[in-house]
């Protein structure tokens, strides 16, 4: 009887612990770095039949500049940095849905997430802001102020600082700053409404461009 009792103690100890073993497996984040590469995505917004914004005349799209520079922010991390992987959630002028590029981010697994935009307004505003999730999560900060900073020292026409939550309403979340795994941030580089942040983007374009992969690369291989 003393045998029979210890042999169900047992098999419920072992019941037990690999309920608990399952319940960490489903409920713990997943492990990004467990094959030992360093990705990142990097999402031009619009594209397609979504242009996005446009300049005062209507003669420059929003979505040709942050394709132009998600592609040299590409060129630069895959020379200079060979030991992260990059993705970019469109190569050419098409249409992407929010969910599709946030989807692309999360089956690659990426470390970070960087999405490119332009910013426009009615008025004469100028400059670049930074945009992270609600709450301000501490890597997505991280992210988002070690590229501004990089921003800060090619020249800015104003400093409008990183950001958290949407223009409307700080306790919400653009779509794909809420619905990608990783740290994550939008980057608004200048007005496209803005003569002197037009002029700026296509003096500075490499420049901008190097400063985003240089900020990228230092948190990837600081955080390996």
């Amino acid at each position: 009887m003393k045998y029979r009792h210890r042999l169900r103690l047992l098999s419920l100890l072992l019941l037990c612990a690999c309920g608990l073993w399952l319940w960490h497996s489903y409920t713990s984040a997943p492990d990004y770095r467990s094959d030992g590469l360093l990705r990142v995505c990097i999402d031009a917004g619009h594209g397609g039949s979504d242009p996005g914004a446009t300049d005062l005349d209507g003669s420059r799209w929003e979505s040709e500049d942050n394709l132009s520079l998600a592609l040299a922010v590409e060129n630069y991390l895959r020379t200079d940095y060979p030991d992260i992987e990059v993705l970019l959630t469109r190569r050419e002028d098409t249409a992407l849905t929010l969910q599709q590029r946030c989807k692309a981010a999360n089956d690659f697994r990426a470390d970070l997430f960087v999405s490119l935009h332009r910013n426009s307004a009615e008025s004469d505003a100028a400059g670049v802001e930074i945009w992270i999730p609600s709450g301000k999560p501490a890597p997505d900060k991280i992210l988002a102020e070690t590229i501004l900073q990089n921003l800060r020292t090619v020249g800015l026409s104003d400093d409008r600082g990183v950001r958290s939550g949407t223009a409307k309403n700080p306790n919400t979340n653009y779509y794909v700053l809420g619905n990608t795994d990783m740290p994550s941030c939008l980057v608004e580089l200048g007005f496209i409404s803005s003569p002197e942040d037009n002029r700026l983007l296509d003096t500075h374009h490499d420049a901008y461009a190097r400063a985003i992969a240089d900020g990228i690369a230092s948190i990837l291989l600081n955080e390996e």
